[in-house]
Order: structure tokens, then C-alpha cells, then sequence
């Protein structure tokens, strides 16, 4: 696969699909087949194992290279701007309408609108890009006429559609229109040996970035980053090696050096962390003043970071159901995954 793994080592978001293990040899191939067309694609699997940048080598590798990629999160836009951003408006169409707008679709024209978290999108937004998907024409909001429009789609999504047409929360004549070719991004932890490479290249970069010179990741600290399920993936494992990095004073990188979760006797033995239940509680640090200053940013960070990839796991990946769990909403979920870099 020449030119997608030539962009493998191109920039940092890249190196998410960097690796030698069976699928993502698998996933590498079935890009470079699907590059070929202009087939809608639907692209699925847990946060953090790289379904944007899958949608983007697609993009890069096939012929629609050099036309616009737009992406657009459909979970972070509100359900009252969600048909003006997609569509755009025409000036006056509604209180605030001061000038025309040009929808996401119309800047996507001749390229690829890639449909982030489709599966967040409401029911009523479902039928008008079914509609879009059917006819290839978009109306704007306040628009008389019709416009032709030629843009490739391709949705990803955490969620299980089939199990959302089932319970009537997504459609299945969009589902079927999207799922034309399906593709499943493989987590971290079927990924066997990759973990090793991914950890490698994030401690160079890490080393970069905070001016330091670590000479080389131990076998025990490997030892404990494979047994590891990594619930938020690729992002999870390059957090834990700029941590690890920024936090150690050593010339290597020890297993001490990694977060108690996975350090933990009880992960190394069973392959059980912290992380598999919201209901386990991360490991403290005594609370002594006697001796040395305890970090509480540093404290309180790490016990979001436990009960954020909790939850993102019980949620099967999900982050509304996750949110929900954690007692928070959607937009504060996603802020503090941000921040914690998941």
C-alpha cells in the first residue's frame, strides 16, 4: 500500500495506524482497495483508534485526492444549528441570518464530507441527509430551489447501529446508504505486538518534545504497557508516555514511571486494571505533608483519567452512555477527554 503508508510517518496523528500486527495489515489493504472508489463509507470502532484518519488516507490515496476533505463532528453541533452548518442559509431565513451561509456541503463539493459520530445525529437531521444521499441536492435553510451537489461520504461512529435501527434511534434506509463498505478500525488491544512499536515512537517523540534524552523503555514497563486493555487506545497510550517522559528523572523509562493502573501487580498478573470498572477506585497517594508535597492537580487528574476511561469502557465506547454513567453531560465528557488527552 505505497501511498497511505507513505503518509504513515508523516505527522504525529499518523502514527495511530503505524504497525505489522494482522489487522492492521488487514486494515491497510482494505484502504488502499476502497481509495479506488467513491463508494459511501461507514467506518466504525472504539474512541481513539484512529477513524479520522482512516477517512483522511482514503481521502489522500484515491481520486479524489486534492478536493476538499471536510470533517464535521455531528455529536458536537447543536440540534438548532445542525441543518444551517450542514446546508447553510440564506440571509434573513431566521432571527440572526444576517448574511448567506455556506454550508458543509457545499464546501465539501467535488470532495469528501466525512460524518463524524453519525450516530448522534437526531432522527428528523437523519431523514434530510437521506434525502441528500438519494438525490444528491441540498436546499439551504430559507432556500426556494433545490442545488446539485457531488461530495463522497464517509460516517464513522462508536455505536452500534445495527443495535440503534433495532431500538428506532437511527434509521435504516441511512444506515444501508451508509454502510456501504464498512470498515472496522481494530482496537489497541488486538493489536499484539503494535503496542511495542506505538510506545517506541511515542517515547522519541515525547523525548522531543520535553528535552530530554531517555534511552529506552524497560522490559518490565513493556511488560506492563502489553498487559494493559487500553480502553482509550492509541490516545491513552501516547498520554502514558508523555506522562511517563515529563514525569520521570531517570535515564530509562521504568514501570514505576507508568500511572499505578497499569503498573499495578494485579494488571501485570491477571490483565485486570482499575480502568475495567467504574466501580474500582484508583490508587491514592497517602496523604503526608511530613515529608513531601503531594501534586493535587496531578492527584485529582489522574482519578478523573481512571473513572473517564471507566466509564468509556463499560459504555462499549460510547460517550453519550458514558456521560450518563459519570453524571455529566455530553459537552463536559468531551471537554475533560480533551483535556486528558483520550
Amino acid at each position: 500500500m505505497t501511498v497511505a503508508s507513505d503518509r504513515l510517518g508523516g505527522d504525529g496523528g499518523a502514527i495511530a495506524l503505524i504497525g505489522e500486527s494482522k489487522p492492521m495489515r488487514e486494515l491497510k489493504g482494505l484502504i488502499h482497495r476502497v481509495a479506488q472508489t467513491k463508494a459511501s463509507i461507514l467506518i466504525t470502532g472504539e474512541s481513539g483508534t484512529g477513524k479520522e484518519l482512516v477517512a483522511r488516507l482514503i481521502h489522500e490515496s484515491g481520486p479524489l485526492r486534492g478536493e476538499p476533505f471536510v470533517p464535521v463532528n455531528c455529536g458536537a453541533i447543536p440540534e438548532n444549528l445542525i441543518e444551517t452548518e450542514m446546508f447553510g442559509h440564506h440571509k434573513g431565513s431566521f432571527t440572526g441570518a444576517i448574511n448567506d451561509k455556506q454550508g458543509l456541503f457545499d464546501i465539501a463539493n467535488g470532495g469528501t464530507l466525512f460524518l463524524d459520530e453519525v450516530g448522534e445525529l437526531s432522527l428528523s437531521m437523519q431523514v434530510k441527509l437521506l434525502r441528500v444521499l438519494q438525490e444528491k441536492k441540498i436546499r439551504k435553510v430559507g432556500g426556494v430551489s433545490d442545488v446539485s451537489v457531488d461530495v463522497r461520504i464517509i460516517a464513522a461512529t462508536n455505536l452500534d447501529l445495527e443495535v440503534a435501527v433495532r431500538d428506532g434511534k437511527f434509521r435504516e434506509d441511512l444506515y444501508y446508504r451508509l454502510n456501504v463498505i464498512l470498515i472496522r478500525t481494530p482496537p489497541l488491544r488486538d493489536r499484539g505486538g503494535d503496542i511495542r512499536i506505538l510506545a517506541e515512537l511515542f517515547l522519541k517523540k515525547s523525548m522531543k518534545r520535553a528535552h530530554k534524552n531517555l534511552l529506552e523503555i524497560t522490559p518490565k514497563a513493556f511488560e506492563a504497557l502489553e498487559a494493559y486493555t487500553w480502553p482509550g487506545n492509541v490516545r491513552e497510550l501516547e498520554n502514558v508516555i508523555e506522562r511517563a517522559v515529563t514525569l520521570s528523572a531517570e535515564s530509562v523509562l521504568d514501570v514505576s514511571a507508568l500511572p499505578a493502573v497499569i503498573s499495578s501487580r494485579q494488571n501485570k498478573n491477571q490483565g485486570v486494571t482499575s480502568s475495567d470498572s467504574p466501580n474500582v477506585s484508583p490508587k491514592l497517594p497517602s496523604v503526608n505533608f511530613d515529608q513531601n508535597a503531594i501534586h493535587l492537580d496531578q492527584v485529582l487528574s489522574d482519578v478523573e483519567r481512571v473513572y473517564l476511561l471507566a466509564a468509556l469502557k463499560s459504555a462499549g465506547g460510547s460517550q453519550s452512555k458514558a456521560a450518563k454513567m459519570l453524571g455529566i453531560t455530553l459537552r463536559s465528557l468531551r471537554y475533560r477527554l480533551l483535556k486528558q488527552k483520550i
